[in-house]
């Protein structure tokens, strides 16, 4: 039995060394090189090929592919080599298009590959791995179409479009404008323009961008500035430390920025976080939004949402369910047209503080004023609950009539434009705390 075994491991070690000295290494690069116009158009199909992409002010373009190998034959490795050397791409002086996936298929059964080549012919391989260069006009179009690659790009002026499926991308300065679909990729850059993104699963990351308009889901957005954003979201996390005016639409989403203009915010389940803003406009349902200062706030509409900001000038509400309302400080005026179970707390008020008015139902408010604070006050509330110094209040009209009231009365000196809070509606309760 022990000589069986010997002689089958002979036999095997025989054919192992009679396959590898019959085996091929190829190791070469190739090189493609066209005359072109400064501003002409490249495209780039790339596949499992990782690129540097350098630039230079020249009307041509070059292009290197290095070929590492193991293959079956010496054979097959002049086919595929007389092959490789024969492609030619299509060029004109405007346009170039490159493509270093030039096999019609490839298959790899038990380590074993088997590539079929453009022109009919199959060869056999046990390694196969390919990278390139490139050098391209810096103010060209460049288009790029790529799948699991590591791809750099050096400064660059042109305009970039990138189609990419996991990949790793890594850009320069880019003075052009840049479109980018993606999916389950990297893309880094330093310095962009404006831009343009349909993301899914992907992270990218700038130092400064210009404009960005983007539809993404379950990805990941970094930059320092962005001079407009233009947000289509959905399970996604946004952070910047300025932008410019915002218009976000988003599910599930994260959004946070130190410094921004205007805001438009639809929202559903996701949050806010926005250290200083200008004017903000909201319809939300489910979501957490927090203001560090901003100027005026409008809801349009907001069910079950939680907003929390530091100073404030104004907040206006059309309808409301279900939500909290906390300002630190309120500079102008709060108010509520259709309220229902809401909870208002201003823990302080400013020097032009002009009024608070709500109306709804079940709704409980808590406000903080200045012991020198004159206003008027106005109710009508069925099955109301009042927490007041009603003693300083000057009575216009108060009528209780079962569990209604109507409420009318001055603090301190009446006077025009005084600020006036005014509660309207069912089981609604007011507390003034002066301090």
């Amino acid at each position: 039995m022990k000589t069986k075994k010997l002689f089958f491991s002979a036999i095997l070690a025989i054919l192992w060394v009679s396959a590898s000295a019959s085996a091929s290494d190829l190791q070469k690069t190739y090189t493609w090189k066209y005359n072109i116009n400064k501003d002409a158009s490249i495209a780039f199909d790339n596949y499992d090929c990782n690129l540097v992409i350098h630039t230079w002010d020249k009307a041509e373009t070059e292009y290197h592919l290095t070929i590492d190998a193991k293959i079956k034959s010496d054979q097959d490795a002049a086919v595929l080599d007389n092959y490789v050397q024969s492609l030619k791409f299509s060029s004109t002086a405007s346009s170039v298009d490159y493509k270093d996936n030039f096999w019609e298929s490839r298959n790899t059964t038990l380590g074993k590959t088997t590539m079929k080549l453009g022109n009919g012919k199959s060869i056999s391989l046990s390694e196969f791995s390919m990278k390139g260069e490139v050098w391209i006009p810096v103010g060209c179009r460049f288009d790029v179409e790529s799948k699991y690659s590591e791809i750099h790009l050096e400064d660059f002026e042109g305009s970039l479009f990138l189609n990419l499926y996991n990949d790793n991308f890594y850009g320069g300065n880019v003075k052009g404008k840049t479109e980018i679909v993606d999916k389950y990729s990297t893309i880094e850059f330093k310095e962009m323009k404006d831009v343009k993104a349909d993301l899914y699963s992907s992270k990218l990351q700038a130092s400064n961008m210009g404009g960005l308009q983007i539809v993404s889901k379950y990805s990941k957005v970094i930059a320092a500035s962005c001079s407009t954003l233009d947000i289509d979201g959905y399970n996604d996390n946004y952070t910047f430390t300025t932008t410019g005016d915002i218009a976000f639409t988003a599910k599930y989403t994260e959004l946070k920025s130190e410094l921004s203009g205007q805001a438009v915010l639809d929202c559903y389940e996701g949050s806010v976080a926005l250290k200083e803003a200008k004017d903000i406009r909201i319809n939300s349902k489910y979501a957490d939004f927090q203001f560090g200062t901003a100027g005026d706030i409008t809801i349009s509409s907001s069910y079950n949402d939680k907003l929390e900001s530091g100073k404030l000038n104004s907040l206006k509400i059309s309808e409301s369910k279900y939500c909290s309302y906390k300002i630190e400080e309120l500079a102008g005026s709060v108010s509520e047209s259709d309220g229902y179970e809401d909870n208002f707390n201003i823990r302080k008020i400013g020097q032009e503080f002009s009024g608070f008015s709500i109306s709804g139902k079940y709704i409980e408010a808590t406000i903080n004023l200045l012991k020198s604070t004159d206003y008027r006050f106005r109710a009508k509330i069925q099955y109301p609950d009042l927490e007041m110094n009603e003693s300083q209040l000057k009575s216009k009209v108060k009528v209780m009539e079962g569990s209604s009231l109507e409420y009318d009365a001055v603090k301190g000196t009446e006077k025009e434009g005084m600020p006036v809070i005014e509660v309207n509606g069912y089981q609604m309760g007011l507390k003034i705390v002066e301090i």
